[in-house]
Order: structure tokens, then C-alpha cells, then sequence
């Protein structure tokens, strides 16, 4: 704490510090399975520290874009729009929707959180939904995947934070009556914009959410994998200690279609500027879905730490630029300096990260093979309700 005593932040720098912060943090969500890497990652001698890249065969072929809906013209006469589909074609995000297959527990009801904060010193609670989408584009009204979703709790008395880590293949009821009714929790966002619901992909995704689990959702934050490689640049990188080596004899390249690579990240403390730490967030052939939202949860904290550094501060400029350009969240500049207030004072010790594993989840394969989490909630209910009481 005598750090930011000396510092003398203003107002305006703790706005920009929890802006940054935040986008970050809903940067590093950002996964996929069909994207490719950066190019420069694909070519040359990588450094010591960082990881090994080798050309492998191709291992899928991408599905083809569908046409999009037809869109009103001004001074033309307006056609008749077609019946939406019951089960749309696949998009290049490459989704999976079925008709209804399974019954879904009720809501959980949870014990009240704690009210939208209106003072830096409490009390108060606000929780964000941080989500990547996937690819490399800053359209955050494409329909796209949302690979990874964490959730954010800040406690505004307690001084402490929680981050909730949900596994992509959840099957999850649909709200809205939307034509699909279920699906994974990766394709909600894909359904609320591809339908028009009204707030467009975050709102379907945040329904989605609250009916799934109970959970008040109050804000939300969505980044391309693009703003994330860019974030990450603009404040020179991240180091993260890596326990074991690890290694994915096929992960897909951004620079040739249909191609792959090899990629090993060797154990200990590792450099890693954008690219890299966009690779380490999304890999996943060498382990489980729970692990890798462990790894997403350790880049978190490793730009948390990077932030925090009094050489970082004259890059915030840069980095504030990127973000107001590139990201999707409906936090208030009143958020914000909220936020940007209570960030520092909250400890690492006090910011509890936690990952819905195998045994709060129930394997299920769908009848035509596809193979989805189902939650079991009375395994899941007292995770849900120590993150809603702050604990």
C-alpha cells in the first residue's frame, strides 16, 4: 500500500488504471478452437524463454460463413422477412444448437447480494460478466462464440474480489424465446446477436447467467482476441511462472488456413508479449477445459501484477486508447472511477479465483453424439453461493 501512497494517483488515473485493468481481465477470457495464431509466431527462432513452433498437417477445415439476414434499404419497398430457422446453419464460429433435449433444474435462489455500490467506501457489490469472443476481429456484432466466461465479484465494504471461471460446454436454457431454446453457454452471446434480442449478444448472454445460476449480473465486458494481443503489447508483456511444461502437437495457425502447428511452453518463468500469452490462454490439446481456465485465471493475475508496476505507468495512455477502441462493455465512466478507486486498496490474498470443475458438472452425450456439461446444482449451489455473499 505505501506504493500508491507514494504514487499520488488523481481521480482521472484511477478511472484509467481500472479501465485498463478491466479490459484486460475480459482480454485474457479470450478462447477458440478453429482461429489461428499470429504469424510471426509460425516463422524464425523463438526466444529462449518462450514457446517452440513446428508446421504440423492440417487437422479440420473451417465451415463456411452463412449469408446474413436480409436488412431494411431506405426508399426501397420494404420485403417480407422469412421465418427465423429453427436451427440455423452453422456459422464460422462453428456452434453446436440442438432442439430441446433435457430437463433443467429451476433457478437456484440465492440469498440477496449486497446493492449496486454508490461509494468507493461500501457498501456495495458489482458483478461483471467478463467474456472473450472469438477471432480476430473488434465487430462485436458478428455472432460469435463467447469461448471463455468468468465472472467478477467486487465487495465494496469487504475490500475483496472473486472470480468465477465457467466451463464453455455448459448446456444451458436459452431465454428470451429465442427459436433455439438450448445450448452451450459459449453460443449465447452467437444466439443474441444472430436473433436481434434486444441488447444484442451481452443481454442474452447475462439472461443466460442469471436464469442458469441466480446470480445478479450488473455490467459486462467483452474483447476480441485482437484487443487482447494489443493490451497485453501495450504494457510490455507478462511473465507468468509455468509449473510443467506444456506441450499441443496441433493447434490451429492464424496465418495459413487449415494448417497447424506444434507448440511447447517450457517450465518456469516465461516472457510472453501478446501472441504468446493469447497461445497460452486458449491451448488446450494438452489437457482439460478445467485446466485451461486455471491458465486463463493465472494470465489474469499476471496482468494484474504487470499493471501494478511503476514502470507500466507511462503506458496506460496507449493502452486506454486500445480499449476504448476495441472493447464492448457497458460500464460507466461512474463504474469505473468506483472501481478504479477500491482496485488498489483490494489485496492479492483477498481476491479468491475459482473454477467450476468435473465434479459440479455431469458429462452428457446428446443423442446425435454431441458431448456437452450438464450442471448438477446441488454441487454447484454452495460455489454460487459463496461467490453471491462475497466469500
Amino acid at each position: 500500500m505505501d506504493f500508491f501512497k507514494e504514487m499520488r494517483f488523481g481521480r482521472l488515473e484511477w478511472m484509467i488504471l481500472a479501465a485498463v485493468f478491466l479490459g484486460s481481465l475480459a482480454a485474457a477470457a479470450g478462447l477458440g478452437v478453429f482461429r489461428q495464431p499470429a504469424a510471426p509466431l509460425a516463422t524464425g527462432t523463438p526466444p529462449p524463454t518462450g514457446p517452440v513452433l513446428a508446421t504440423l498437417p492440417p487437422t479440420f477445415t473451417p465451415p463456411a460463413t452463412p449469408t446474413a439476414p436480409p436488412q431494411a434499404v431506405a426508399g426501397q419497398p420494404a420485403t417480407a422477412t422469412p421465418p427465423a430457422p429453427l436451427a440455423p446453419e452453422p456459422t464460422a464460429t462453428w456452434f453446436y444448437a440442438a432442439p430441446l433435449t433435457l430437463d433443467f433444474a429451476p433457478t437456484p435462489v440465492l440469498p440477496a447480494a449486497a446493492p449496486f455500490p454508490d461509494s468507493c467506501d461500501g457498501p456495495g457489490r458489482m458483478n461483471i460478466v467478463v467474456a472473450g469472443l472469438d477471432g480476430f476481429s473488434n465487430d462485436y456484432a458478428r455472432p460469435a462464440r463467447t469461448d471463455t466466461v468468468l465472472l467478477v465479484g467486487v465487495n465494496f465494504a469487504g475490500k475483496n474480489a472473486q472470480i468465477l471461471s465457467l466451463p464453455r460446454d455448459l448446456w444451458v436454457s436459452l431465454p428470451n424465446s429465442l427459436p433455439v431454446t438450448e445450448a452451450r453457454l459459449n453460443s449465447a452471446y452467437h444466439y443474441g446477436e444472430y436473433y436481434g434480442v434486444a441488447g444484442g449478444g451481452p443481454a442474452e448472454l447475462k439472461a443466460t447467467l442469471e436464469a442458469a445460476f441466480g446470480l445478479r449480473i450488473d455490467r459486462y465486458a467483452i474483447v476480441s482476441f485482437l484487443a487482447f494481443e494489443q493490451a497485453i503489447d501495450a504494457i510490455g508483456g507478462i511473465e507468468i511462472d509455468i509449473p510443467e511444461p506444456i506441450h499441443d502437437p496441433s493447434y490451429p495457425r492464424r496465418s495459413v488456413p487449415n494448417d497447424t502447428i506444434a507448440i511447447d511452453f517450457p517450465a518456469g518463468r516465461v516472457q510472453m508479449d501478446g501472441g504468446t500469452a493469447l497461445i497460452y490462454a486458449r491451448i488446450r490439446h494438452d489437457s482439460s477445459d478445467f485446466q485451461r481456465m486455471r491458465r486463463q485465471q493465472q494470465v489474469l493475475f499476471a496482468i494484474r501484477d504487470r499493471l501494478l508496476r511503476p514502470e507500466t505507468r507511462p503506458h496506460l495512455p496507449a493502452l486506454v486508447q486500445i480499449l476504448y477502441s476495441s472493447v464492448r462493455t457497458d460500464l460507466t465512466f461512474e463504474d469505473i472511477a468506483l472501481l478504479g478507486c477500491l482496485g488498489p486498496q483490494i489485496e492479492r490474498a483477498n481476491i479468491q479465483a475459482r473454477v467450476v470443475d468435473a465434479a459440479m458438472v455431469e458429462a452428457r452425450t446428446l443423442a446425435d453424439g454431441a458431448q456437452v456439461l450438464v450442471p448438477k446444482l446441488d454441487n454447484l449451489l454452495p460455489l454460487l453461493q459463496a461467490f453471491n455473499a462475497g466469500e
